[in-house]
């Protein structure tokens, strides 16, 4: 019978099998663990990742988050430039910006596809703005091409983040391929993992020199035996163990993400009628689903928690992620301008249903159906 443990035990059901295990104990026998400039699994994973994104360079780092501060640092921004960020984000594609010294400028979402509205964001642009940063939320693509275009009518770097979408294609290519850089996590819960660790790639041979150096400390690249430094930078670099993990992971992807599809196409027929709405799926995209996000009725609006509480009381654990939009957060409060009224509003109505490739039959109809009955509660 199914229980919110036994779902906690599928959401991470077979994400590391043998040939992951075998993979990394090959490693930890050879004694060979980790090289400044990565070690020969860092390289293959990297080229791997690299050649099938289209990109010309991909370097391993330690977290999505580093994977994006990486990327602005490739920015070389002086203070005061801009760069667009999505309202409905993680907390890291605005404070990477602001760590260089930057300025995040808050653009408002599409209320369908829940990423950022490219209008609203051409709308934002000053002669202040270097860049904009792209997140594929929840696994949907993003309107890519009205998005490159934005970007080149303009002169802006486009950074795709690529955290919650990995395997995710626009237009039959991955996600990732499009921007100037490409930044992905492997963290525990993503579609790709090694425990916690991160990719950012790019085609531009200076973009790719400075985040060379970012990465490994600031060393001089063309002369690394000399231990000679250009600039301040980080420890950033992924190790030999983690590689060998998200080797595997990555050649996994297609097929567990069409397994996440197939979940997703369940619960939706289990939820049809109910008064849930379900994040589009925009055209010529197939989204890799990190989440089946959805949004209570508007009735409900504001009593989302109560829901998710409701349905917690009942077993079945489903999520909210993110509960907030970026000006929102506590950090940001009387800085940020407030006109972001579309993901101000949705991120009180949004909720998440897992959909990891390990969950079961009996799991969705489980969490379906508490999730019927929970809103039924709220009705009455």
């Amino acid at each position: 019978m199914t229980s919110k443990k036994a779902i906690a035990d599928h959401i991470n059901l077979n994400i590391v099998e043998d040939d992951d295990i075998e993979r990394v104990v090959k490693v930890l026998k050879s004694g060979f663990l980790s090289k400044p400039e990565g070690g020969p699994l860092v390289e293959e994973f990297q080229n791997m990742i690299a050649e099938a994104h289209g990109q010309k360079r991909a370097f391993a780092v330690t977290s999505g988050t580093t994977a994006l501060h990486c990327a602005t640092t490739a920015l070389g921004l002086s203070p005061g430039d801009e760069v667009l960020v999505p309202a409905l984000a993680n907390i890291a594609d605005a404070s990477t910006v602001i760590q260089e010294g930057g300025v995040p400028v808050y653009v408002d979402i599409d209320p369908y596809d829940f990423n950022i509205d490219p209008s609203k964001a051409e709308e934002k642009i000053t002669y202040k703005t270097k860049a904009i940063i792209v997140v594929h939320m929840y696994g949907q693509p993003a309107k890519m091409d009205e998005l490159m275009a934005i970007a080149s009518r303009h002169n802006l770097v486009l950074i795709e983040d690529c955290a919650q979408s990995a395997g995710a294609r626009y237009k039959d290519k991955y996600v990732g391929s499009f921007g100037d850089i490409s930044c992905f996590s492997l963290y525990q819960t993503k579609h790709i993992i090694c425990g916690e660790g991160g990719v950012v790639m790019t085609s531009n041979e200076e973009y790719a020199k400075i985040i060379s150096s970012i990465a490994n400390n600031g060393i001089i690249q063309e002369r690394l035996d000399d231990y000679d430094y250009g600039r301040i930078g980080y420890n950033y670099q992924l190790s030999d163990i983690q590689a060998a993990l998200a080797i595997g992971q990555f050649q996994k992807l297609d097929g567990r993400n069409i397994t996440r599809r197939k979940n997703v196409e369940e619960y939706k027929r289990l939820l049809k009628d109910t008064g849930f709405t379900f994040q589009e799926v925009n055209p010529d995209t197939e989204n890799s689903y990190f989440y089946l996000t959805a949004l209570i009725p508007e009735e409900y609006a504001g009593r989302r928690d109560e829901f998710l509480s409701i349905a917690a009381e009942m077993g079945a654990p489903l999520k909210k992620l993110y509960p907030l939009s970026i000006p929102e957060f506590t950090l940001f409060k009387g800085t940020a301008p407030q006109d972001c009224t579309i993901a101000n509003h949705i991120t009180k109505r949004m909720f998440n249903f897992y959909v990891n490739p390990g969950l079961e039959q009996e799991d969705i109809e489980f969490m379906a159906g508490i999730a019927k009955k929970a809103l039924e509660k709220l009705s009455n």
